[in-house]
């Protein structure tokens, strides 16, 4: 099958609807072109890029876990895009995820922004968030930090309530509360 033909056939592939074609396909377009064909490697991650502001969530999903598996880091702003994007609140669990494996140095503040965006309403993205702040290295600037805080300051009073953490609740000493975020805030922004 020609290059043309071969790349068509896996885009129709991404809107399947199933499963397991779409994250064949999209892992197969990740890596379309090989390490010659540079034109058709920014067309495929254009492509695949664009997969990230699609309404169907599987369709986000398949093109987030390749970027994942085959660690396409030039693929974080979009992720961070997309898990910003409103339309997305309710499937953002893989989103997050996909970032786990990504190089997220330079989007610290970013990242505080989806687990601040995800308070009450999404668990998952709150835990693959934490993950990647807990497992990599930042570099920000002190307006940035500053910035983080600021957004945590106005959050914190509502964290454990939107959270619907209780303090005196059996599942308190392992949950997301107040105080574990807070040491996430204190140790990644350092001192005011």
């Amino acid at each position: 099958m020609r290059k043309k033909a071969r790349f068509e056939h896996l885009q129709a592939a991404v809107f399947s609807g199933n499963w397991t074609e779409a994250t064949r396909a999209c892992d197969q377009l990740l890596r379309f072109g090989g390490g010659f064909n540079t034109t058709a490697q920014r067309k495929s991650r254009r492509f695949l890029l664009g997969l990230l502001t699609q309404d169907d969530a599987l369709v986000r999903n398949a093109a987030a876990l390749a970027f994942r598996k085959n660690k396409g880091h030039w693929a974080v702003s979009s992720l961070l895009r997309a898990l910003l994007n409103p339309a997305n609140a309710q499937h953002r669990g893989t989103l997050a995820y996909a970032l786990e494996k990504l190089k997220c140095r330079r989007h610290l503040g970013d990242l505080f922004t989806v687990l601040f965006s995800a308070a009450g309403n999404n668990w998952q993205v709150q835990m693959h968030i934490l993950t990647v702040l807990e497992t990599q290295r930042f570099t920000c600037s002190p307006d940035q930090r500053h910035a983080i805080r600021q957004q945590w300051e106005h959050l914190r009073p509502d964290w454990n309530r939107l959270n619907n953490l209780d303090e005196t609740s059996a599942t308190a000493a392992t949950a997301l509360d107040a105080l574990l975020i807070q040491s996430f805030v204190d140790e990644l922004t350092g001192p005011e």
